[in-house]
């Protein structure tokens, strides 16, 4: 079978894809359908006249009706004479820009994805925004420039607009009914929280805790890594002042999790969940807390699961000590990148500064609660709404900080470790009955000879930060 036909097949049969362009109505989730998505190419002549159209993708929905709109606005006033052709592709994003890369039928933009920039920005396959940027420009973005993370050997391949961490999402009124009257701060707390809710209320279909576990990697980068990175420096398994991988760490950690995921504290059914059936759950008031990111929650219960803002509270994740001895990562969202290989880039960028680029979208994206602004301008001239305004805890603080890149966040392909991946490994000790020691021990191992491999072979290359402060990275 022909790559681009498996594409098109992959993208029918497991995404939803919206097709925003030329759509007067912005509620996304009247517009989603299933079918094959829109074959038209970067710089492809639009089938109602002679605008060129310009294709992006995206795989976050929470923002999606506030784009919606935006988009709607630039199609009908833009004088470029161009149609943006906007599609939202819910499952297996990743997959799907492996297999448009293969087939060179990539979108002309891509909201940011960590792992799909890192894997192809050493492959000459993004846009080094410098090129087409001006001085006025460059100065307004100056403060996002982060050098070897999104500036790498001078080129610049995404700007970051908006910043999230995780923090701990967590309903009020539950918490009232059962006499707890703050948020816990340690994981002890947690676990005895979540089985006081499940104890009491159980009998009405209340639980105490939930994460959406049926994909370890996106429920546990929101939780369970942000915990270790404050409790010890750690970052993805990652110790950057020793040089090399260790997750013997994690065994206290991961203890509480095994106790958080039994059934005397969870949702049924966590291990199956997926993120939205969980905010539904969240929203009819059936979950007490869970742990998710700052910038998308505000607009999925402001849009997506429409829930009283005075309802749900915001707290930062609680760890095993309770106490700082690292700073968590911010994550950098509100950023797209630009196929350089793409037959219209010139018209891309434009495209990209005049939606996604101006103060009017970045201060309403903000506004609307989609995210949360790391450029100082924004901050300042944003009226935010209640979702936002009264939760102090979904703004950046001092226990926050963009942290340095591990080596396999540096390259993938550097560190291709055999057998599962240290998400998946979790499960057989939080979800089985695997021995903690050994397992963290053969992890520590695999990574370790995947890192060393990848630098023998001249891919890869060490990561060492001597004197490295966790508290301030």
């Amino acid at each position: 079978m022909k790559k681009n036909q498996y594409l098109a097949l992959l993208l029918a049969g497991t995404m939803a894809m919206t097709a925003f362009a030329g759509c007067s109505n912005s509620d996304s989730s009247s517009s989603t359908e299933s079918g094959t998505a829109s074959s038209t190419a970067a710089g492809s002549t639009a089938t109602d006249g002679e605008k060129q159209v310009i294709t992006v993708w995206t795989k976050d929905r929470h923002d999606a009706t506030y784009i919606q709109g935006k988009i709607d606005e630039y199609n009908a006033n833009n004088t470029n004479n161009v149609q943006v052709d906007y599609q939202l592709y819910t499952d297996n994003f990743d997959q799907a820009v492996d297999l448009a890369v293969q087939s060179d039928e990539l979108p002309d933009i891509l909201v940011l994805n960590d792992q799909v920039y890192n894997k192809y920005v050493n492959q000459g396959q993004w846009l080094d925004l410098y090129q087409y940027m001006d001085d006025d420009m460059k100065e307004y973005f100056k403060d996002e420039v982060y050098e070897g993370i999104n500036e790498i050997d001078g080129k610049l391949y995404y700007i970051p607009t908006c910043g999230t961490t995780g923090r701990l999402i967590y309903n009020k009124e539950i918490f009232e009914r059962v006499g707890i009257s703050e948020p816990p701060t340690t994981m002890e707390e947690m676990v005895e929280d979540a089985r006081l809710i499940t104890s009491q209320l159980s009998s009405e279909g209340i639980y105490g805790y939930a994460q959406h576990m049926k994909s370890a990697s996106s429920a546990l980068e929101r939780s369970l890594d942000l915990q270790m990175e404050r409790e010890t420096g750690i970052k993805k398994g990652y110790d950057f002042a020793a040089g090399k991988y260790d997750f013997s760490q994690y065994s206290e950690l991961l203890s509480y999790w095994k106790e958080l995921l039994s059934e005397d504290c969870a949702f049924p059914g966590c291990e199956s969940l997926d993120i939205d059936p969980l905010r539904t759950q969240f929203a009819a008031g059936k979950i007490g807390m869970y742990i998710s990111w700052t910038h998308s929650e505000p607009g999925v219960y402001k849009d997506q699961f429409p829930m009283d803002s005075d309802k749900w509270g915001v707290a930062p994740i609680p760890t095993v000590s309770g106490e700082e001895n690292g700073k968590q990562n911010i994550k950098f969202t509100s950023a797209y990148l630009i196929n350089a290989k793409g037959s219209n880039v010139e018209l891309a960028f434009q495209v990209y500064k005049d939606i996604f680029a101006s103060e009017d979208f970045l201060v309403g994206y903000y506004e609307g609660g989609y995210g949360v602004s790391i450029i100082p301008s924004v901050v300042e001239k944003a009226q935010l709404n209640e979702q936002v305004a009264d939760k102090e805890w979904l703004k950046m603080s001092d226990i926050d900080a963009v942290l340095p890149l591990t080596p396999q966040e540096k390259n993938s392909q550097a560190v291709v470790v055999e057998g599962e991946d240290y998400y998946k490994t979790f499960e057989s000790i939080y979800y089985g009955d695997a021995d903690m020691e050994s397992t963290l021990q053969d992890l520590t191992d695999r990574y370790n000879a995947a890192y060393q491999k990848g630098i023998s072979d001249g891919i890869g290359e060490e990561v060492k930060i001597e004197g490295y402060d966790p508290l301030n990275p």
